[in-house]
């Protein structure tokens, strides 16, 4: 299919000569700049509003425009935006119908608000799809950025990727130009004295990493990818493992999203994830989820009776004048029974209760023995079974909310 397209493309042909309002009228102006217009027109015929492409005849060569009217009428994919007519030239303009996006492109929408996770999910999901249809005929775009992001439903649920005018074929020399700005690669940003670049796939890969952290957090991660920017050269030094500081701009994200944008932004083009990774990380979260706090002071109410039991066990449990503890310590049969505050006395007290055959000299022995221990066993306990009980507390309080 391909071949015909790039067959048709020597420019051999005439276009034919044409005027606008033959076959549409105006309606109004959606879009102009140095190399043309996009209006909004009606056809004549059957009604329909389209967009239609309009570009000065100075500005572009005749192979061009054929090729680019090309690409936009042959390549089919439902996240591609396509040409409805026939090319046909004024006494101005190289002119052709497209597609119309009623609610306008992606830039103007992010100028307003930025995009919720989900949303942008959906956006990266079918850009990812045209750039590997695209990929999969060695294509390459060339031009993945919001502006040519058109949006079909509000929602976001639909969206299509637009302008082939910088499309060819992978491993095509192309001449440098001005190169600029966060959606350019840095191997289109260095200037030593290089003439022109051979494209590949991974010019895509690295504007779609770009366009995630845009939707995301409704700006530019930097202004371009050189290190002379600061903002970029903070990210490269994450990125190569020299900062632990995760980047400003990217302290929402999760870990899957930040490997993924580490990966779609990897400075060696050879090495870079292409378009179709991006599958693989469309069921995991991309933004850290803001957790209540009073969710990890939630504890267990039973646990309450059982600390303040303890604490009155360990005020009875240690005496305070000498001489009634000698009194005990003299006739243990007489105690009234207390709550058991430490493992020790409690295996103490089951021997007593359970060996008939204990003597009454190592009753004594061993009861004063743990009287004299009191204060220091029944503390380190209380701490054992106080931190315990708030290990089960934490356990079970910690709920961390997933999506």
């Amino acid at each position: 299919m391909l071949t015909s397209i790039d067959s048709g493309t020597s420019g051999s042909c005439d276009l034919p000569e044409e005027s606008l309002s033959d076959h549409y009228d105006i309606l109004n102006i959606l879009s102009y700049g140095r190399m043309g217009k996009i209006y909004l027109a009606a056809e004549r015929v059957m009604g329909a509003e389209v967009a239609l492409k309009a570009v000065c005849r100075d500005m572009c060569r005749r192979r061009d425009i054929q090729r680019e009217y090309h690409y936009a009428s042959h390549l089919d994919h439902p996240n591609l935006e396509a040409a409805t007519g026939r090319l046909f030239q004024t006494d101005l303009y190289f002119v052709y119908p497209m597609e119309y996006a009623h609610y306008g492109d992606l830039a103007s929408y992010l100028s307003s608000r930025t995009i919720e996770e989900v949303p942008t999910r959906w956006v990266a999901e079918q850009v990812a799809s045209a750039l590997t249809y695209l990929h999969g005929f060695q294509l390459v775009h060339g031009n993945v950025m919001p502006a040519n992001i058109l949006i079909f439903r509000p929602n976001l649920s639909l969206v299509k990727l637009t302008d082939f005018g910088s499309t060819c074929r992978s491993g095509t020399f192309v001449r440098r130009h001005v190169f600029s700005g966060p959606y350019t690669p840095p191997e289109l940003c260095r200037t030593e004295g290089v003439e022109g670049f051979y494209t590949g796939t991974s010019l895509d890969s690295w504007a779609l990493g770009v366009l995630i952290i845009n939707c995301l957090t409704g700006n530019k991660p930097w202004s371009t990818s050189d290190v002379s920017d600061p903002e970029y050269a903070a990210f490269r030094s994450w990125q190569r493992a020299k900062s632990i500081r995760v980047p400003r701009p990217f302290k929402r994200f999760t870990v899957r999203l930040l490997r993924l944008v580490r990966r779609l932004l990897e400075p060696r083009g050879w090495s870079r994830y292409p378009a179709k990774e991006v599958y693989k990380y469309l069921e995991d979260d991309w933004l850290i989820k803001s957790r209540d706090r009073s969710d990890s002071h939630d504890f267990d109410s039973s646990l309450v009776p059982l600390q303040s039991s303890l604490l009155q066990g360990r005020s009875t449990s240690m005496p305070k004048d000498p001489p009634h503890q000698k009194q005990q310590s003299e006739d243990p049969e007489k105690q009234p029974p207390e709550r058991v505050s430490s493992p020790r006395r409690f295996f103490a007290e089951l021997l007593r209760f359970s060996s008939p055959t204990m003597s009454t000299r190592h009753h004594r022995k061993s009861h004063a023995w743990h009287h004299s221990s009191s204060s220091s066993s029944s503390s380190s306990s209380f701490t054992w079974l106080n931190s315990s009980s708030s290990n089960s507390s934490f356990s079970t309080s910690t709920n961390y909310s997933s999506v």
